[in-house]
């Protein structure tokens, strides 16, 4: 699990807890969103896109994987930092420590562009003087798993993995 952090100028103003991901979305008018990427202060990069996601293991298959990241298994220790429709062919997916503080600014935001956490709107009407930052939380929550059901074959009836095994005769 992480907490999504929305800072302004040095300030904590709000803070969530979330399981699946933190999403910047570009919202109308629909222009591409320059979103610089921090990683434990250090400035990593600028994103020309149309939003970013940062998901853990548990939501690298939901909005994540329709964006074209990786599946991550669920006892991994890690975040995704996943572009959404990057302007530039060479921008791919990233996987990094879940000991990470990872920050997000958007210095000039779309009027309808916001913070999704888990699907809900968290924080709206962004001015562009708002970092967000995206860390480790020390909560944890209890997942069920049924006997018999490993990651793969998970993966392969709920996403539909197709194919046979090969039909090997022994000789």
């Amino acid at each position: 699990m992480f907490h999504c952090e929305l800072w302004v100028d040095g300030v904590l103003q709000d803070r969530c807890l979330g399981l699946n991901e933190m999403a910047i979305l570009g919202g109308s008018p629909f222009s591409i969103l320059d979103v610089w990427l921090y990683v434990d202060g250090e400035w990593a990069t600028t994103y020309s896109c149309d939003g970013l996601i940062i998901s853990t293991p548990i939501g690298s298959t939901a909005h994540n994987l329709s964006a074209g990241g990786p599946i991550l298994e669920k006892s991994l220790q890690a975040f995704v930092i996943q572009p959404i429709s990057p302007h530039t062919l060479t921008v791919r997916p990233v996987v990094d420590s879940a000991d990470r503080t990872f920050e997000v600014r958007v210095p000039q935001p779309n009027h309808g562009t916001a913070v999704v956490v888990d699907g809900q709107v968290w924080a709206s009407q962004l001015t562009g003087n708002e970092q967000i930052r995206v860390v480790r939380s020390s909560s944890q929550f209890r997942m069920v798993e049924v006997n018999n059901r490993s990651h793969y074959r998970t993966l392969r009836e709920k996403l539909g993995w197709g194919g046979h095994l090969p039909d090997r005769k022994m000789t």
